[in-house]
């Protein structure tokens, strides 16, 4: 019994010191039941690249750092193991950048393939290595090519309020002070006059409804204008007119002839002696009349059948 219980105890402690282990490279990154390739990569600096960044290709993360020494030529480089899961095969000519991670300025670096490739490296190899600028190169990236600008900036905005100086003197501010009180007057008036306003913004609003309800009646009647305007402009108004010309012309004529007493109008109109003649012929006219209207008989001798009047047969009974 005590046998086995010792292999127990010492199959139980085996277990625990595997599971520490794992757990320990589990926290350090490093995956115990995987397979990794180890590359190097050469670097001036790495401007705070630390053992265990991580390793990532477009921003998947395939392995870590594992150790980072200089180079032993007397160079003063930077060598930086790196550790890579066998399941991504690194093309020839790729590219080991150290980028920024996040914008605390993390280190880790960034795995850059070609877009044409015939080989891949092997466990061991060296990688080209490059380098991003840091936060403050960035910055001044950014910035640099600004100076010119800013510079030019400043001494226009220099201008600009020397300018502004002059053109405050005390008499424009006194100009500026008095446009404002005029521009108050103005703003308490109008406050004054709200309703007014309001009504005649009212009165708009009627007369455009009311526009907008006669648009057909408006429509016909501008239709119709525009078929008057084109019949007139068909009409040959240039002869008519002319046409009226020459008989004004003719009516003046004719006018000024009857003023002048040249023909039988003229003296008809002028000569008092027709008029006499006139008024003489129609009272001697209506005395025939009225003689006629009393002795008709006298004037007409009728017989019936060829008969003669009694008072003629008497006459010739007294013969």
């Amino acid at each position: 019994m005590e046998r086995k219980t010792l292999i127990k105890i010492g199959l139980v402690s085996v277990i625990s010191i595997a599971i520490l282990i794992w757990g320990l490279s589990f926290l350090k990154g490093e995956n115990l039941f995987t397979t990794e390739n180890e590359y190097i990569a050469i670097y001036d600096k790495i401007d705070g690249l630390q053992e265990s960044n991580v390793i990532t290709i477009s921003g998947f993360k395939i392995g870590k750092v594992t150790e980072i020494n200089f180079t032993q030529d007397g160079k003063m480089k930077i060598e930086v193991k790196m550790h890579i899961t066998n399941d991504f095969k690194i093309p020839k000519g790729t590219i080991a950048k150290i980028v920024n991670v996040d914008i605390m300025g993390t280190k880790g670096i960034e795995i850059i393939c070609p877009k044409n490739y015939e080989a891949y490296h092997e466990n061991g190899d060296t990688l080209k290595s490059a380098m991003e600028g840091g936060i403050l190169d960035q910055m001044l990236d950014l910035v640099m090519p600004m100076k010119d600008d800013l510079v030019g900036f400043l001494s226009a905005s220099d201008s600009v309020m020397h300018s502004l100086n002059q053109l405050l003197n005390e008499e424009n501010r006194e100009n500026i002070n008095k446009s404002l009180n005029d521009l108050r007057i103005l703003t308490n008036h109008l406050s004054g006059n709200s309703h007014r306003i309001d009504s005649v913004m009212k009165n708009f609003t009627k007369i455009s409804e009311s526009i907008g309800k006669n648009s057909n009646n408006i429509d016909r009647a501008i239709n119709n204008f525009a078929s008057l305007s084109d019949t007139l402009s068909q009409l040959n108004l240039s002869e008519a007119i002319s046409d009226a010309q020459e008989s004004l012309n003719q009516l003046n004529t004719l006018l000024s002839n009857i003023n002048n007493g040249n023909g039988s109008v003229s003296k008809l109109i002028n000569n008092d002696s027709i008029y006499n003649s006139l008024e003489s012929a129609s009272a001697n006219i209506d005395k025939i009349l009225k003689e006629f209207e009393e002795n008709p008989k006298k004037y007409i001798n009728l017989s019936i059948f060829g008969g003669k009047d009694k008072s003629q047969k008497q006459k010739n009974k007294q013969k």
